[in-house]
């Protein structure tokens, strides 16, 4: 699918789209045609819709955090012609979100703990430590679309080396651990 295409499509599902977010349907089709249409443009882009305090839509156009498909979502975006009571954003924006529900479970905020080292090149590279870590991928997931939200997808695909997962018992010393935000404060005086 051309970037042409993708847009044209979005347009025709935009009337649809709009009853979705606003909670006057409960029909997914549009977004089923839209994350397909993203899909057939690059395999890895998602949207993700919703609407701001000014009551205007959302489309987020997300590289679901692959480094490699920064160049693609550039492309899809740049120059796109404005879209009335629309907002068209590159990457997940800073954004806290208490928890984050997936795959039935809550991946909540305040279950996250970190360290982190700064690389010569002014990378991080961070080791996550998770309350009731279970070594199952869906925290892992969660931890990094909550670092995702908390510090934007784009400075996390691009400021982050490395990360790990660690297990934070119910008695361990949580001393020296910091929080997502305490990252999103270092990284934003960095």
């Amino acid at each position: 699918m051309t970037k042409q295409q993708f847009w044209d499509s979005f347009e025709r599902h935009m009337p649809a789209l709009e009853l979705l977010i606003s909670g006057k349907s409960h029909d997914y089709a549009a977004y089923n045609a839209l994350s397909d249409g993203l899909h057939a443009f690059n395999k890895h882009l998602i949207p993700e819709i919703t609407m701001d305090e000014a009551n205007r839509y959302i489309l987020v156009i997300s590289c679901d955090g692959y480094r490699q498909v920064i160049p693609a979502v550039e492309e899809l975006v740049n120059d796109v012609r404005p879209y009335p009571n629309w907002k068209i954003i590159k990457y997940r924006q800073p954004g806290r979100m208490e928890f984050i529900p997936l795959k039935g479970q809550k991946v909540q905020w305040k279950n996250i703990l970190l360290t982190w080292k700064r690389t010569t090149t002014g990378q991080y590279t961070l080791t996550f430590y998770l309350k009731w870590y279970l070594n199952n991928q869906t925290q892992q997931s969660g931890a990094i679309l909550h670092l995702d939200h908390t510090i934007g997808e784009y400075d996390a695909m691009t400021k982050i080396k490395s990360v790990d997962f660690k297990g934070l018992k119910p008695f361990q010393s949580k001393n020296g651990l910091k929080t997502l935000d305490d990252l999103k404060s270092e990284m934003d005086n960095n």
